[in-house]
C-alpha cells in the first residue's frame, strides 16, 4: 500500500503542533528561565504562524478535489457556525460584560471554530490517483 507523502507531512506537522504546545504550556507554566527555553519558544512562535498559513492553504489545495455542491454545503454549513458562534459570544459579552466587549476577539474565535468543525477533515484527504 502506497502512502501519500502530502498527508503524513501534515500528520507529522499536527504532532509536532501539539507537542510543541505542552512543552511550551510547561515552560511559560513553570517559568523556566534559561537559553535553551527562550529558544524554543522563539522557534514555537514560527512553527505556529507556519501553521496558521498551511492549514488554510492545504485546505484549499484538498477542497478542489470536491465537486462543488460540497463546497457549497460546506460553505453554508461554515457560514452558518460562524454567525451562530459569533452572535452566541457577542451575547454572552453584552450580559456578562457589558463595558468590555471586544468584537476582533469574538468573532475571531468563531471564525477558528466554525472553519475547524466545517473543514477539519479536508485537510486529511488522500490523494486517489486513479
Amino acid at each position: 500500500m502506497k502512502k501519500n507523502a502530502g498527508l503524513i507531512f501534515t500528520r507529522i506537522l499536527y504532532v509536532l503542533f501539539t507537542i510543541g504546545t505542552i512543552i511550551s504550556l510547561f515552560i511559560v507554566y513553570r517559568d523556566i528561565d534559561n537559553s535553551f527555553a527562550f529558544k524554543f519558544l522563539i522557534a514555537y512562535v514560527f512553527f505556529f504562524f507556519f501553521m496558521l498559513l498551511y492549514i488554510p492553504f492545504i485546505t484549499v489545495l484538498n477542497s478542489r478535489k470536491f465537486k462543488w455542491v460540497e463546497i457549497r454545503k460546506r460553505l453554508i454549513r461554515f457560514g452558518g457556525l460562524f454567525i451562530l458562534f459569533g452572535a452566541s459570544n457577542y451575547l454572552i459579552d453584552y450580559f456578562f460584560r457589558p463595558s468590555n466587549i471586544d468584537l476582533f476577539r469574538t468573532f475571531s474565535s468563531a471564525f477558528g471554530v466554525s472553519f475547524g468543525i466545517s473543514f477539519i477533515d479536508v485537510i486529511f484527504l488522500k490523494n486517489k490517483k486513479k
